[in-house]
């Protein structure tokens, strides 16, 4: 009984434990661009592109950026980023 009982569990269980994995974000294109003012304490991230860009920053060693929208030539700054940027991704 404790057999069939164990193998009706593990029937129902499996499908969760083989899952994908989940994929991974898009990166920012390239003309969407970061620095890094250690002077004023911010991130400026100006989109460069010829259209629109919803961005996020990713930061290590500390919490990610909202999402914010990026119209051509619109510049926004993080100010008091606890981490370094590691990477700049769409959302």
């Amino acid at each position: 009984m404790r057999v069939a009982l164990l193998g009706a569990g593990l029937a129902v269980v499996a499908p969760f434990l083989t899952a994908a994995p989940a994929s991974a974000a898009e990166s920012a294109p390239s003309c969407v661009t970061w620095k890094n003012n250690q002077w004023k304490m911010r991130i400026e991230v100006t989109n460069r592109c010829k259209s629109t860009h919803k961005v996020k920053i990713i930061v290590d060693f500390g919490p990610d950026s909202s999402c914010w929208t990026y119209k051509p030539g619109q510049r926004h700054d993080l100010y008091g980023p606890s981490g370094r940027v590691d990477r700049l991704e769409r959302c």
